[in-house]
């Protein structure tokens, strides 16, 4: 509420548990402005006692204004009441974002809030150590057996991660996709799982699934046109080929490591060469395809081929302006000439291309490679680093000068 100070007429007008102004002080300079109450009239001093913010203060009258309390016109901002917040949904849905999706799930109490959680975006949290958690994993039977009622609940879930080392478990198993090999029985305890209805999760972001028993064919994991990070490691038979990447346009990392039922060409890889980052492939044995069909990949940072013995190519074909934004070490397979070392003989082609190309993009991290395990040249239980044979070959900078040379990958001595 403010007040409207009174005119100069009715300064001498005061009588106890008034509320006066204090003005025109010129030692307790600090009590200028402030606001004090009338305690009593001191008849000796002439002064006024006042109770301010500091204490009781003598002030004399000429120093005080009387504060008429009058009620004005004050704006009421025009804020919806509460009856109206708790029926508005885009109002709930914010409020809930603020939640993870364990404490929206809780806050689902009446139908309004069901209706405003399924349009809330949940957000992704971080850890103490700014990695961020997957907001829906699966790491146990009663989470994998929930999936189809929180997918109804909580569509807009970015991510799922299936963590639970499945493969490795006789807890339960994922239910066979389409087309599963017959010959496959596997046992659980109860019935197996249906990972369906992550179909549903239709705004998914990321989608991890790693030590998982699969076995089949599964296309709904390949139809989510928002899909940023797909990672498959060790999913058994899961059977599909990588012209399924089409149905994931704005894919930036693709993790596939061990995933021998994987089929398809390189060149397939293509529909994703606008926003590609991250490719690996380890150990996918039946991948197809040449190594320059990733060459023109502008984004392309991290690259991984090594056991996809069918993908062929040679390093010194990457010439001027080939894999420009490649950051990381590179990984390559023994089909593709530079991939490894084959032989001693062999060695100084193969760095020396290496070399050009590190030349051409500083920022790339290779700084070497070992001998073939199969080379006849590289003593037998040098495998297991027993002896200090120079069997690796690393790039080296001395000054404005840089080379290569054979070292030890024990010692990294000479």
């Amino acid at each position: 509420m403010l007040a409207n100070l009174l005119s100069e007429d009715t300064t001498k007008k005061f009588k106890p548990g008034d509320t006066v102004e204090i003005n025109g002080l010129e030692l307790a300079t600090y009590l200028n402005g402030s606001c004090g109450k009338l305690i009593s009239w001191d008849w000796h001093q002439k002064l006024w006692e006042v109770e301010c913010y500091n204490g009781r203060n003598k002030i004399k009258v000429e120093n005080l204004k009387l504060y008429n309390y009058k009620a004005v016109n004050v704006v009421v901002p025009d804020h919806p009441s509460v009856v109206e917040v708790l029926n508005d949904t885009d109002i709930l849905s914010s409020i809930l974002s603020y939640f993870d999706w364990r404490g929206i799930l809780c806050a689902r109490v009446c139908r309004k809030w069901r209706e405003a959680a399924r349009v809330t975006h949940v957000p992704q949290t971080e850890t103490d150590d700014a990695y961020q958690t997957p907001e829906l994993y699966l790491k146990n039977r009663e989470y994998a057996e929930a999936l189809g009622w929180i997918s109804d609940a909580l569509p807009l879930i970015p991510t799922v991660s299936i963590l639970f080392n499945l493969g490795k478990s006789e807890e339960f198993k994922i239910a066979n996709g389409d087309n599963p090999e017959s010959s496959i029985v596997l046992s659980s305890r109860g019935k197996p799982v249906d990972i369906s209805p992550i179909a549903n999760f239709r705004q998914l972001q990321k989608l991890d699934i790693e030590d998982a028993s699969m076995n089949g064919s599964y296309p709904f994991l390949f139809n989510f046109p928002n899909l940023r990070e797909l990672t498959l490691v060790d999913v058994g038979r899961l059977n599909w080929d990588l012209e399924v990447l089409a149905g994931l346009p704005k894919l930036e990392k693709l993790r596939c490591i061990r995933n021998f039922k994987l089929t398809g060409s390189l060149a397939d890889i293509r529909v994703l060469r606008e926003n590609l980052a991250k490719l690996c492939l380890s150990g996918c044995s039946k991948v197809e395809g040449n190594l320059m069909d990733l060459a023109d990949f502008p984004r392309l940072k991290s690259l991984s081929l090594n056991g996809c013995n069918k993908v062929m190519g040679d390093i010194r074909d990457i010439g001027e302006g080939d894999f420009s934004s490649m950051e990381e070490t590179v990984s390559l397979p023994e089909t593709v000439y530079g991939g490894e070392l084959p032989s001693i003989a062999e060695a100084s082609d193969i760095m020396l291309a290496w070399h050009n190309i590190k030349k051409r993009n500083p920022k790339l991290e290779f700084y070497g490679m070992g001998l073939s395990l199969d080379s006849p040249e590289r003593y037998h239980n040098d495998v297991h680093h027993s002896r200090a044979m120079p069997s690796h070959a690393k790039l080296i900078q001395a000054g404005p000068r840089s080379g290569w040379r054979w070292t030890n990958c024990v010692s990294g001595g000479l």
